[in-house]
């Protein structure tokens, strides 16, 4: 009888045990897609939850734009608390599952993406920004500012037809490019299934006697538009 009362109380801690980790791996699973939705930046570079807590008025940033990222920071603790969730709910390789888990949270988002836009998107839909491959350069003649920029894009669809405007630039000392909107008055071409570095000339008027001689930028965001559509990249 004891025997008996000894082996009831077993299975019923067993029990319980494996109770407490499949809802540990339920709870894992769900922050690591929880994390995968977040951090999505299709069609706009901006994660999806950082737009997320723009919209409810929530701030992203710890000064505007710029300073200490709070979503980032929120992001790695979901996606940390998940891999613990995970890690502590598996009985058996532990080590290679987490593993795989990291290894997807880090390359599906972006593979889903280049899928999508290789098989469905259309239009500016399917372009691909290099930011840290693009650049521009201007030199300032009397009132006059000349320069170009060398966009770089990779188009995962068919030849498509837009046109690009600086939006957010990272360097205060050469906020006045956007202003000027140096690029926005021109038609850029991408060839189907291409990757291609688009150099683009500019001239323009500047009336203030304080814009620098010369300068250079780069790694700053864009828009890209059509007649239909626009993207934030």
């Amino acid at each position: 009888m004891v025997i008996s009362l000894w082996y009831n109380k077993e299975n019923r801690m067993e029990g319980i045990d494996s109770m407490h980790s499949r809802n540990r791996l339920i709870a894992a699973v769900s922050l690591i897609i929880l994390t995968l939705v977040l951090s999505w930046t299709y069609p706009d570079a901006t994660p999806l939850g950082e737009q997320w807590l723009t919209a409810v008025g929530l701030p992203t940033w710890s000064n505007g734009h710029s300073g200490i990222n709070y979503f980032s920071i929120l992001l790695l603790l979901i996606a940390f608390t998940g891999l613990f969730l995970l890690r502590s709910s598996l009985y058996k390789h532990p080590r290679i599952i987490v593993l795989a888990a990291i290894i997807a949270l880090l390359w599906l988002p972006a593979n889903l993406v280049i899928g999508y836009q290789t098989v469905f998107a259309k239009g500016i839909y399917t372009l691909e920004y290099d930011k840290q491959g693009s650049s521009c350069s201007f030199k300032r003649e009397e009132q006059w500012l000349n320069g170009s920029c060398t966009l770089t894009f990779i188009n995962h669809g068919q030849s498509v037809d837009f046109s690009v405007m600086i939006r957010k630039e990272p360097f205060p000392n050469n906020a006045f490019l956007e202003q000027l909107d140096v690029l926005g008055d021109q038609t850029l071409h991408m060839a189907a299934h291409n990757k291609s570095s688009i150099t683009v000339t500019f001239k323009k008027w500047v009336g203030d006697v304080e814009t620098p001689f010369s300068g250079s930028m780069s790694g700053f965001d864009i828009t890209v538009k059509n007649e239909v559509a626009q993207r934030h990249l």
